[in-house]
């Protein structure tokens, strides 16, 4: 980079002098030549006023200078573009000036005409506006009293000495001068003078920079004394006092431009300090006016007794601004103490909320050890403050606490007066330790704390109800297991970050678990809901998750896992199950269906625990308490089984749905005693949908409710039909299927009630038929049973001998046929102890009063063997198969009994 690309950016504040260098060069050869001049009268006198323009003009360019200058306040800026304007003024004064000495009227004179006292006059009021406009600070009425006893003490003084510079001390009664003229412009500019002094010393300027002020003070002061000795150039008139003074004004003016153009560019925002807080002009003025006393005492003239006079003013004058002072200094103090004393106050209830406080409050010194404890440690951490003075601060937090507590304070070192909260656990003196959370602040540079001050309140209360509220949140209440969310959230954990087919999701059901809840209520329910919780934890590995995801529903996330761990897993959790389980004062034997479902690339948390759930219901379909690994054809009978309920859905609207009837026929004659509703899909696309695929779509999604619903009047329209058509040739008994989820239906005896009243069925001549499973638990399902046995509508209990506690039920369910499941059937024309279920129903049968029916007779020995062993009734394809209303009507209408099925 070149020296000129250098200068461009060098500061206007630190360029050369050059201003400088040439008022000084001007103030120099203008006094020397007049001192020559003085003394020895040479040359012509025109040669003393060449170089005077000079001043003003170098004064107008430092001046204008400034002005320009970047930062500076609007009030300097208007005050130095002033001062510009009155160099020029000054210029072409001094022009018309030496104009008047030296080719005047009446030249060589130093009397100056009408133009250059104007242009003069017009100049000092330039400055003395400039002066006037630049704003001062705010003062209190007391302080502009001083103010004002400062410009009067100023103001006599200045008088006087003005008064002593015009006058001839020989006689003490006329001036040095007859020139009126210039009289008053020494007058004029020492008042300019004085005013300017007071401006800038009494109110102070804004945006000028004090030493630059003082230095335009300075040179106005100095101007106005020499320009007050130019009445002892009345016997010279080749010479004038501009010659000298001119140069030595502007030199001072290009002086204080220079300082105000440093400052300014040092960027200096604020002002220096002041030194001292009381005013020296005063005092220099009286000091001034004794000076010129003792100078009158010498020459003993008239002029004394004014002067003594003058002083005394002055003395009284300063002698009442003391007394304002000595006033002020004692409102001041009363001040003072009224603020130490609030001070004071404050101190000590500052003092008495420390040591009476709950909060703990620290100091850590530069080497990490306590240099203050409050009394609050003692109350709080049960230790003493002096004990623990001088000690490490690290040596009190949890050392699990201490790194992140350690990086968190040395970070704070760099942040003079920053402050930071973090929490830790605190050693108490009974052994324990205590949450704190501290407020750390760091005062290191305040010399009075020259530390970490530590703010700290116990919160072990709040963090405990913390921790129980977040576990509250992760954890299911019962049972003390996971929760859904914290289940899901730590699936969806493991499955982010595991290789495919290392982590494993067990969907655990437990089977018929709502008999259980009905039969012998919620407490036992409960309670066994918790030991299957206990039984799942203890054959999980350490790193499994276990969880209840609601009801009886539990899910197990396994991780790390090998190939064919998982399966070896759902056994051992089987195995597990299989004990009885004490839940109360009940020993109960629970099973479990699980659906397991290993992850795979792609596969998301909610993937696995869906799969799961799919391959969970396919182990209850093939006949619980088993495993079944999900594959994807689970997904697509899913799939199908969705569709299939949402067209099941849709079925009963577009009348899909038909009715066929299973003949039930007395033995050995075949006489039609009754039929059994059975419902068929007759769907639009697809054709017959055998009721193996949609009844348990219906029975999961709960579509059984209505569709038992339509199939119940359905049939008993048809019963009520047949028997207002053909009377007593029509089948005396009309059998309906109803599912268990029907008969938890709050209101179902009061439908299968309302269905009767509709179709005008007698109620003797309708059968419900449930199964054993549907009532084994008792509850609701007994009182709906009960409730409609009450209508007289008789219950027949369907696949007798297949379900659970077939006995116990005939004593607690009201129960009025036993239809014997097809599987004994079939065994009836084998061995004795084929037989034997078959001949211990009928004889129950009998001795409790109820009627048997045998279901599924294929063949005519079977109906003749189930005859000899005392039954009366029976259905089968032997007799017919499922046949609709017409032909149904056929066979009962016909004479010769039944004819068996072609087989």
């Amino acid at each position: 980079m070149d020296s000129g690309d250098d200068a461009n950016r060098r500061p206007a504040g630190s360029r050369r002098p050059i201003l400088l260098a040439i008022s000084i060069a001007v103030a120099v050869i203008s006094v020397a030549w007049f001192a020559l001049r003085w003394a020895y009268p040479f040359g012509p006198a025109i040669l003393g006023w060449l170089p005077v323009p000079a001043g003003p003009i170098a004064g107008f360019v430092a001046a204008r200078r400034v002005a320009r200058a970047p930062g500076l306040s609007l009030p300097a800026r208007r005050f130095w573009q002033q001062v510009a304007v009155a160099a020029v003024l000054l210029s072409v004064m001094v022009c018309t000036a030496a104009y008047d000495s030296l080719a005047g009227p009446g030249a060589p004179r130093q009397q100056f005409g009408p133009v250059s006292l104007g242009l003069g006059a017009l100049a000092l009021t330039t400055l003395l506006w400039s002066l006037l406009r630049l704003p001062v600070r705010h003062r209190s009425r007391t302080e502009w009293l001083t103010v004002s006893l400062d410009i009067a003490i100023v103001a006599v003084a200045a008088g006087l000495m003005l008064w002593y510079f015009i006058t001839d001390h020989s006689t003490g009664r006329r001036p040095v001068t007859d020139d009126t003229a210039a009289v008053m412009s020494v007058v004029v500019l020492t008042t300019v003078t004085v005013l300017a002094a007071l401006k800038m010393s009494l109110t102070g300027a804004t945006g000028i920079d004090r030493r630059s002020g003082w230095a335009l003070g300075g040179t106005v002061v100095a101007g106005a004394m020499l320009g007050a000795h130019g009445t002892l150039l009345a016997e010279r008139p080749d010479l004038s006092v501009l010659m000298p003074v001119m140069p030595l004004v502007y030199l001072g003016i290009v002086t204080a431009a220079r300082l105000q153009l440093r400052a300014a560019t040092t960027d200096r925002r604020q002002e220096r300090p002041r030194k001292r807080t009381f005013n020296l002009l005063p005092y220099a003025a009286v000091a001034g006016t004794d000076a010129v006393l003792l100078l009158e005492m010498r020459h003993s003239s008239d002029n004394l007794e004014l002067m003594i006079v003058g002083s005394v003013t002055l003395t009284v004058l300063v002698v009442v601004r003391q007394l304002f002072a000595f006033a002020d200094n004692a409102r001041l103090l009363a001040r003072v103490d009224a603020s130490m004393l609030e001070l004071r106050r404050h101190e000590q209830r500052f003092r008495s909320l420390v040591q009476n406080s709950y909060d703990v409050i620290t100091i850590i010194g530069t080497g990490g050890r306590f240099t203050y404890l409050s009394p609050g440690a003692r109350r709080v951490l049960g230790i003493e403050p002096a004990e623990w003075t001088g000690r490490l601060a690290n040596d009190s937090v949890h050392p699990d606490d201490l790194p992140a507590l350690d990086a968190l304070v040395r970070a704070l070192h760099g942040e003079p007066g920053a402050s930071v909260r973090a929490q830790a656990r605190v050693f108490h003196a009974d052994g324990a330790w205590r949450w704190m959370e501290v407020t750390y602040t760091n005062l290191l540079d305040d010399p009075s704390v020259n530390g970490i001050v530590c703010n700290a309140r116990d919160i072990s209360d709040t963090r405990r109800y913390q921790d129980q509220l977040a576990y509250q949140a992760s954890h299911d209440e019962l049972t003390g297991l996971a929760n859904r969310a914290l289940f899901a959230s730590r699936t969806e954990r493991a499955v982010a970050t595991a290789e495919p087919g290392t982590v494993a999701v067990a969907l655990v059901d437990l089977d018929d678990f709502k008999t259980i809840n009905d039969r012998l209520g919620h407490a036992v329910g409960d309670a066994l809901l918790v030991a299957v919780s206990a039984r799942l934890r203890a054959c999980m590995r350490p790193d499994d998750t276990v969880a209840r995801l609601g009801g009886d529903e539990f899910a197990v996330l396994l991780t790390d896992l090998r190939p064919g761990e998982s399966g070896t897993i759902a056994e051992r959790i089987i195995a597990a199950l299989t004990e009885s389980v004490s839940a109360g004062t009940h020993d109960l034997l629970i099973q479990a269906s699980i659906g397991l479902a290993d992850n795979d690339t792609g596969s998301d948390a909610d993937d696995l625990l869906r799969r799961a759930d799919i391959a969970m219901y396919a182990a209850k379909e093939l006949g619980k308490n088993r495993y079944v690994n999900y594959d994807s054809d689970l997904d697509a009978r899913a799939v199908e089984h969705a569709q299939l309920a949402a067209e099941l859905s849709h079925a009963l609207e577009r009348d899909e749905l038909r009715l066929l009837y299973q003949p039930v026929v007395d033995l050995p004659t075949g006489k039609l005693v009754g039929v059994e509703a059975l419902v068929r899909w007759m769907h639009s696309r697809d054709g017959m949908v055998s009721p193996v695929r949609f009844i348990p779509v219906a029975e999961r999604t709960g579509l059984i409710v209505p569709l038992g619903e339509w199939i119940l009047r359905t049939a008993c329209r048809q019963a009520a039909e047949w028997h207002r058509q053909y009377g007593d040739e029509a089948p005396e008994k009309m059998s309906v299927n109803v599912s268990a989820r029907q008969l938890l239906e709050p209101a179902f005896p009061q439908t299968v009630a309302a269905i009767l009243t509709e179709t005008g069925l007698e109620p003797g001549r309708l059968t419900i038929e449930i199964t054993e499973t549907a009532v084994f638990g008792g509850g609701r399902a007994v009182e709906a049973v009960a409730a409609i046995h009450a209508l007289g509508v008789a219950i027949a209990l369907d696949d007798f001998g297949t379900g659970h506690s077939s006995l116990g039920l005939l004593r607690t369910c009201p129960v009025d046929v036993l239809k014997v499941d097809k599987s004994f059937v079939d065994g009836v024309t084998g061995t004795v102890e084929q037989e034997a279920i078959v001949t211990s129903i009928i004889e129950i049968a009998q001795a409790l009063g109820l009627r048997a029916i045998a279901e599924g007779v294929e063949t005519g020995a079977q109906a003749d063997r189930l005859h000899t062993l005392g039954y009366r009734m029976a259905q089968g394809f032997h007799f017919a198969k499922p046949l609709d209303p017409t032909e149904v009507e056929r066979m009962f209408t016909a004479r010769d009994g039944y004819a068996p099925a072609a087989a």
